[in-house]
This record gives C-alpha cells, structure tokens and sequence, in this order.
C-alpha cells in the first residue's frame, strides 16, 4: 500500500495540470480529408462578415473529425508543449506526447523523478498518462493512470463536471464558436501560418457576454460548462484569436486571459486535417485507476 500511495501527490497535481491546460488544447476516425470545395466558394466567403465565415470555419472543421496538433500552454510559471493527433467525431481521442517544466505539471513530474516528458492518450470514456519509469516505480510497475471522465466530478467538484463535459464534445472549433457567440468578433489582417496565407480574427469576452451567448448559436449544457469554467478560472477578460486558411480550415488559435494564479496562454496549431487517428486503452495489466487509487490511499491513511 505505500508503493502506491506515494504516486497520489504527483497524480493529483497531474489531474489539475490537466484541467488548466489539456481541455483548453483540444480538442478513432480512419477517414479521408475534408471534402473539397469550389474556388468560387472560398471566394464568396472572403465576402462574408466575420460572424458569417467563422460559422462556415466552424462548421467545415468539425466536418473533417480529425488532424494534426501542436500545442504550447503557458499557465503562471509553468510551460507545457504537446504534440500529436486527435479526432473529435466522438469526443476527444487521439494520443499526444508532451513535456512539461515549472507549474503544476513540471512538479508532479519532477516528484516522481522524471525527465519531463509524458504521454497522453485519450478515449471516449477515459484519459490515460503515462509519466514514465520513475512513476511506475511508485506505481508497482505500472506505467499508465486512468482518469474516467466520470470520475471527474467526484474527484474535483464542479470544475470536474466541466472538464468532463469538455472532453466528451471537444474539438478545435470550440474558441471559434465562442467568439461568434460573444458577438465580439473582428478580423484584424493577413498572416501566416507556417506558410500558409491566413485570414485572422480576434475577440475578447467576459462574464456579462455570457448569458447572451445562449441565443447566439451555443446550447444549454455548451454555455453552462463555459459559465462554470469562467467563473473558476477567468479573472477579467477571455482574448480569442484565430487563424483561418483560404479553404475555411482552422490553422491556429490563441487564447489567453488572467487566473487568479497568474497569466495563462495556450496556443495550438492544426495541420493534415482527416488524418486517421487510432487510440486504444493500454494494458489493463499496465495501469493504475486513479480513483481507486486515490480510495486505497484514503484507507490506508483512515487506519493509520
């Protein structure tokens, strides 16, 4: 019992590292691409108000169920780089390599005697890290811990409850949706993005533009997990940005705004959208439920 409770501190801090910044992020289809459209079409939306486009981005996104991410979130003194694929035809799955250094994450890490870098993986009714050797050490000899989505709310209250509704209906658009929402969207210029020519958009939010957002194209239960969200985290303003290509595809997103512990951005670049993603749940043999192992440590410290 003690091999296992000493993995509880990093675990924990592990599981807060990912409700700042891994639902921000993101966002097993084996699909094509996008569908293609005419260039008469990518004309006529250059015409569009931005409302109007970011509506077609959105919709056009979402349609393609999968890319390639590149993320990088900088949440107080902490930084976290990601690297992968994820799709989002049903909920968040995909698997991304990550590093950490400073924050939340970087401590966990470094408790467990790790060099920094871990693997996530995602699936519809679970996340999945692994933190390396050094955590299977503690973990006898297991590699991976299981947060389920369900276990979430029970785990961290009403900040949980929205993570999970997150990751079960994320996908990259979700920044998109909510600048056409707030109704405080404006495009700014051109710019590139490796490479590629981009339109780019920007807006900022607050608590008041909060309400309103639930008759301007967001549901109930979206608006709701965004209040909840907000209302923990955000301290002032929400700043949105987005990169938009000639063929209504996402190419970047920015989002930044002020907690309570310090400055946090996360910046996330998409690329080879359909690109097929296939996930599977590691070895039962090779991992740790966090919650039981969270129960198990509880008794073990109930009966001294």
């Amino acid at each position: 019992m003690r091999t296992r409770t000493r993995g509880v501190r990093p675990a924990r801090a592990l599981l807060a590292a990912a409700a700042a910044g891994l639902a921000l992020t993101l966002a097993g289809c084996s699909g094509g691409g996008a569908a293609p459209i005419a260039q008469n079409a990518v004309e006529k939306a250059a015409e569009l108000a931005p409302e109007a486009l970011l509506k077609a981005v959105g919709d056009r996104t979402s349609a393609a169920k999968s890319a390639k991410v590149e993320s990088d979130i900088k949440a107080g003194d902490g930084v976290m780089h990601f690297q992968g694929a994820i799709s989002w035809q049903d909920g968040l799955q995909g698997e991304l390599k990550g590093s950490a250094t400073g924050g939340k994450m970087g401590q966990a890490l470094s408790q467990v005697g790790g060099d920094g870098t871990f693997t996530a993986r995602y699936l519809s009714d679970a996340y999945y890290v692994n933190m390396g050797d050094a955590m299977a050490r503690q973990l006898q000899g297991k590699h991976w811990l299981r947060y389920g989505y369900e276990d979430m709310a029970t785990l961290m209250g009403a900040s949980g409850d929205a993570l999970r509704s997150q990751f079960k209906s994320a996908d990259p658009v979700a920044a998109v949706r909510t600048l056409i929402a707030s109704g405080k969207v404006a495009k700014v210029g051109e710019e590139s993005v490796n490479g590629t020519k981009a339109t780019k958009y920007q807006g900022d939010f607050t608590a008041a533009d909060l309400d309103r957002m639930a008759t301007n194209g967001l549901t109930a239960d979206q608006v709701k997990a965004l209040k909840t969200q907000f209302e923990q985290t955000v301290v002032g303003a929400d700043h949105v940005e987005v990169w938009v290509g000639a063929d209504q595809l996402l190419l970047k997103k920015v989002e930044s705004f002020e907690t309570k512990a310090g400055h946090f951005e996360a910046a996330s670049v998409y690329s080879g959208y359909g690109t097929p993603v296939e996930t599977k749940a590691p070895a039962k043999a090779d991992t740790v439920d966090f919650a039981e192992l969270l129960k198990a440590a509880q008794q073990g410290a109930a009966t001294g």
